[in-house]
């Protein structure tokens, strides 16, 4: 009697204890996806081979699974909390990755509103961020898997579709709108990004650290974005060198609605500093860095047609520049903006992604010109097809064959992406890639490459 007694008013204590815990959460939602692929590749190293024991990239079929479950929760004092835990794996396949049978974080953060005063919010934790179209911070996914020496992705096929693109970051963003008596609506924004701790306790992270001040105007519906950005990687230094790689890179971004239907973008970035050692080992750390990078975009929407057509035009450029035989220019960092399905994945044989074994290929996220048309119509209110043409020119060209003279034009891709919305809750997809190689390829590497991705993705 005694036991049942003692073991009643401990029971009872603990739920008083913890009513004023449940009470400090004024709102909790929950969420959820699950997305399937299916893949059908072909040559996607650009490379035919014939042998059946020969390793390669040719015809490829399998399947790829996502699920996600998002947790969010509103705290009294403006505080809210947000994680997302994802699966994603190849079916049937065990994989070398973490997250290959397990649900593992995606994002994990805290977000405390009106911090000391109430212009700040302050965000902690595994997050996502993108500054303007991604053009230069916007995923994690070349850092984690080019930089990092474990593949976050390793339970997947397809790097490019992971789910796992959030950074482990510190931002404060401040309201800058009332600042010496203005109504303009103007933002600062601060981020420290860890991007590889690497040893703990050891002085060899690699950091990113930036600002970026951005504002809208009410004239053509139009918006402004100016940005600096420094990744200091300290992974190559020794203890009698410290040939530590620290680039910067300021840039500012646009974009405005000059009249209806009509939207133009632009942004132009340039690198400074010093690189540590790059993915292919062929630039000396300490190297010096002056790169470029443009992107300029205008679309046209025709409303009045009953189909909705858009057709658009874009170059985007990323610099080259001849260092010591190796060709080195714009340093991708935390790129987030990409627009075709195959090319923009493509790296040299040590890079990761889609490796091709040309000599003298460079990595398709700098050192080219990307000049595209594109478009799309609705032929259902439900129904969008997307096509894309983009012609890919190298900056600094390569020499396929030694002796040869240099190369420039590395080909052209065609994407066409249809989406039906099924439902308000399902989602159709299918996607379909061709890239052609042009003169920079030369036999082995002289085959067409496809891909066809059909998506079925539902949210709950």
């Amino acid at each position: 009697m005694v036991k049942a007694t003692l073991r009643s008013a401990v029971l009872l204590g603990l739920l008083v204890w913890s009513v004023p815990s449940f009470a400090e959460v004024q709102n909790v939602k929950v969420s959820g996806d699950v997305t399937v692929r299916s893949f059908w590749r072909d040559n996607l190293d650009l490379h035919e081979e014939n042998s059946s024991t020969t390793a390669g990239l040719d015809h490829e079929n399998f399947f790829m699974s996502t699920t996600g479950i998002n947790i969010g929760a509103d705290l009294t004092e403006n505080v809210a909390t947000f994680l997302r835990i994802a699966n994603e794996r190849d079916w049937n396949q065990t994989g070398t990755g973490s997250n290959s049978s397990n649900f593992a974080l995606s994002q994990a953060y805290i977000s405390l509103k009106e911090l000391f005063y109430s212009p700040l919010t302050v965000k902690i934790g595994k997050q996502p961020i993108v500054w303007g179209r991604g053009f230069v911070l916007g995923s994690s996914l070349i850092p984690d898997t080019l930089n990092r020496g474990d593949d976050l992705h390793g339970a997947i096929s397809a790097n490019e579709y992971t789910d796992f693109t959030a950074f482990d970051a510190i931002r404060a963003t401040l309201d800058l709108s009332n600042l010496g008596g203005m109504s303009l609506p103007l933002t600062a924004d601060y981020v420290y990004i860890k991007l590889n701790e690497n040893g703990v306790g050891s002085n060899d992270d690699v950091n990113l650290q930036g600002v970026n001040f951005s504002t809208k105007f009410a004239s053509w519906n139009s918006e402004a974005e100016l940005y600096f950005l420094n990744k200091r990687d300290k992974s190559t230094g020794t203890s009698t060198s410290d040939n530590f790689g620290s680039v910067s890179t300021i840039g500012i971004r646009g974009s405005a609605q000059p009249a209806t239907g009509t939207y133009t973008y632009a942004e132009l970035g340039y690198q400074f500093g010093q690189t540590a050692t790059d993915v292919s080992g062929l630039i000396p750390a300490g190297s010096n860095i002056s790169a470029w990078a443009v992107d300029l975009g205008i679309d046209y929407t025709f409303a009045e047609i009953p189909t909705t057509p858009k057709l658009g035009f874009e170059w985007v450029y990323w610099t080259g520049k001849d260092i010591e035989g190796a060709r080195n220019g714009w340093d991708p960092i935390a790129r987030g903006y990409f627009t075709t399905a195959l090319r923009e994945f493509q790296t040299s044989v040590a890079g990761g992604f889609y490796g091709t074994d040309q000599a003298g290929d460079t990595s398709a996220a700098t050192n080219q010109h990307q000049l595209a048309l594109y478009g799309s119509l609705k032929p259902l209110e439900d129904l969008t097809i997307s096509p894309r043409l983009t012609w890919f020119v190298l900056d600094e060209g390569a020499i396929p064959v030694v002796g040869s003279k240099r190369r420039s034009y590395a080909g052209f891709e065609w994407d066409t992406n249809v989406v039906y919305n099924y439902t308000d809750d399902v989602q159709l997809g299918m996607l379909y890639a061709l890239f052609a190689p042009g003169s920079v390829y030369r036999t082995p590497n002289d085959a067409t490459a496809q891909e066809l991705v059909t998506t079925v993705s539902v949210k709950f």
